[in-house]
């Protein structure tokens, strides 16, 4: 039988797992002003390999409502 610490503690886990993954998911969602980790997902081919793209490039945001991309 389990005790009530490692009940508590295995929730309390999955609770942050749970708010580390809504915080990352709502980090994509664009409400307002322009933001640089709508492209985190975005992959391009370098020498061969697939990389994110602020690995290849100078990623900002110059305004409110644009991102400006620099190879």
């Amino acid at each position: 039988m389990k005790y009530v610490k490692d009940i508590l503690s295995e929730a309390q886990e999955k609770m942050d797992m749970a708010v580390m993954y809504l915080e990352e998911t709502l980090a994509h969602i664009r409400a307002g002003k322009a933001d640089v980790r709508l492209l985190d997902g975005i992959r391009v081919d370098s020498y061969g390999s697939m990389v994110p793209i602020n690995n290849v490039a100078a990623v900002t945001t110059p305004d409110a409502r644009s991102i400006a991309i620099k190879p």
